[in-house]
C-alpha cells in the first residue's frame, strides 16, 4: 500500500504526523510474510523538494515533488491554518494532480480546510461535503454546486472522505486500517493511540459505513444512548423513545450509523469506559457501573475482548505513557 501525503504552505504538521504514525504501526503488525508480500511505504508530496513553509516553523522534506509518475493508493490532504484561499493561488497544480491521482484509483481524505483541495478539483460537485466549522459560510459561498453537511464530523463520495477535524481524520484512519489489517489490528492501534486524541461531545450525524441522509430520530437516539448508557437499555426501549416501530427503528440506525443499536451502544460503552479509566482515579467495579455493567468480571471480559487488553492493562499502559518522561 502506498499511502500520500500532500504538503503545502500553511500545512497543519497535527494533519500528517498522528496518521502517519498509527498507519506505519498498523502495517508493522501484520505478519512479516505479509509485510514482505504487500510492502507499506508513505511518500511525502510537495511543489518542490524544499520544505514548504508549514505551521510553528517547523521543516519536512518532502520525498517527491507532483511530476513523479507514482501513483498512491490513499492520499491525505491535511487542514491549513487561517484562511485556506491564500494557499490556492500558491499550488496551481495541486488540484489536477489530485485528479489524476483518484482516476488512477486513489482514495483522497481531506481534513478540515483542506477540503477546499478537493473542492477545487470539482470532483465533490453534486456531492455531501464537510470542513471545518468556522468555514462553513465561506465555503457554502464558493462552492454553490457542494452539498454542505454542518452536522457531519465524515461525509463520504466514492472514495473522497471529507473529515471536519484531526480527530474525524484519526477515527477515519481507523476505519481504514480496520478495513485493510482487520479489526484486531485496529483495536490494537486504537488502544495504543486514542488516549493522544482529544474527545469531544460532538456527535457525528454521519459515520463511515451509513448514508449521506440525516434522520433527526436517529440523532436523539444516539444522543439518548449517551446519556443513559450507566442503565439497561434495551433496543426496544431506545426504539419507543424515538417514536418508531422496532423493525422500523433497527433499519434506519444500522442505514445511517453503519452498526446495529446494540453494536453503537456497545462501542460507546467501550470508549467511555477508556476515558474513565484514563482520565479519572475511579475503581474498575465503579467504572463498569458507570457505562452500564452491574458485573466488573463481565466489563472487564467485554473490555478485553474488545481491545485485546484488560482495563488494568490499559489503565497501567497510559499512565507508563504519561508518566515516563526521561
Amino acid at each position: 500500500m502506498k499511502v500520500g501525503f500532500i504538503l503545502f504552505h500553511r500545512a497543519l504538521i497535527t494533519g500528517i504526523s498522528l496518521s502517519a504514525e498509527m498507519l506505519t504501526s498498523a502495517a508493522s503488525l501484520r505478519d512479516r510474510k505479509t509485510q514482505q508480500q504487500s510492502p507499506f511505504e508513505i511518500k511525502l508530496i510537495a511543489s518542490t523538494l524544499a520544505s514548504p513553509p508549514l505551521t510553528a516553523g517547523i521543516r519536512i522534506q518532502p520525498d517527491i515533488t507532483f511530476d513523479d509518475p507514482t501513483n498512491f493508493d490513499i492520499i491525505i490532504v491535511p487542514p491549513m491554518w487561517g484562511n485556506p484561499i491564500s494557499s490556492l493561488s500558491k499550488h496551481p497544480e495541486i488540484p489536477a494532480w489530485l485528479i489524476k491521482q483518484y482516476h488512477n484509483g486513489a482514495q483522497i481524505i481531506a481534513t478540515g480546510t483542506g477540503v477546499t483541495w478537493l473542492a477545487e478539483t470539482g470532483l465533490l460537485n453534486q456531492q455531501t461535503a464537510t470542513t471545518h466549522w468556522y468555514f462553513y459560510d465561506k465555503f457554502s459561498q464558493r462552492y454553490p454546486q457542494i452539498k454542505l453537511n454542518r452536522q457531519a464530523s465524515i461525509t463520504s463520495a466514492n472514495g473522497l472522505y471529507c473529515t471536519e477535524s484531526i480527530n474525524s481524520q484519526t477515527e477515519m484512519v481507523l476505519y481504514l486500517i480496520t478495513k485493510y489489517y482487520g479489526q484486531k489490528i485496529a483495536n490494537t492501534i486504537e488502544t495504543h493511540y486514542g488516549h493522544e486524541i482529544s474527545k469531544s461531545g460532538h456527535q457525528p450525524f454521519y459515520e463511515i459505513g451509513g448514508q449521506v441522509q440525516f434522520d433527526e430520530s436517529i440523532a436523539l437516539a444516539q444522543d439518548w444512548m449517551q446519556r443513559y448508557m450507566a442503565q439497561p437499555l434495551t433496543t426496544q426501549q431506545i426504539a419507543q423513545h424515538c417514536g418508531l416501530p422496532l423493525r422500523t427503528f433497527n433499519r434506519k440506525f444500522k442505514d445511517q450509523v453503519g452498526q446495529a443499536p446494540h453494536q453503537y451502544l456497545r462501542k460507546i460503552r467501550m470508549e467511555t469506559a477508556k476515558e474513565l479509566l484514563r482520565d479519572f482515579g475511579m475503581s474498575l467495579s465503579d467504572v463498569s457501573e458507570q457505562v452500564g455493567y452491574k458485573d466488573a468480571y463481565h466489563f472487564s471480559t467485554r473490555f478485553q475482548k474488545e481491545f485485546d487488553i484488560t482495563p488494568s492493562q490499559y489503565r497501567n499502559m497510559v499512565k507508563a505513557k504519561a508518566y515516563n518522561v526521561q
